[in-house]
């Protein structure tokens, strides 16, 4: 059935937390993939005033997934954008940033 499986594999995996400010809870299954393709990150105290939550999907592959979930809040909050307070502009910044990233990755960099 190629990447697929013939019945969909309905485990749970979940995860809660909170802060003084926030409460939050998540759940994936992997379903009918081979393998499970999407990541998510959780990180509810990034500062005084900001949490970071994302969902990523694998589109038929986990590794730029599991890549975003771990390093896209890092850019977000590295840029002088947040700084700033201008959240909107450093999301789409680090989502560039991103991109060359994963481009090092592919020539053996980072």
């Amino acid at each position: 059935m190629g990447v697929y499986l013939s019945t969909p594999k309905t485990e749970k995996l979940t995860e809660d937390g909170e802060n003084d400010r926030v409460r939050y809870g998540l759940a994936s299954m992997q379903g009918w993939r081979a393998t499970m393709e999407d990541a998510h990150a959780a990180y509810p105290d990034v500062d005084s005033s900001t949490s970071f939550f994302g969902v990523y999907d694998g589109h038929g592959g986990k590794v730029v997934a599991k890549f975003c979930a771990k390093y896209l809040h890092q850019q977000v909050i590295k840029n002088e954008a947040f700084a700033a307070g201008d959240i909107g502009t450093s999301v789409q910044r680090a989502f560039l940033r991103m991109d060359e990233m994963m481009r090092g990755q592919e020539d053996g960099e980072n």
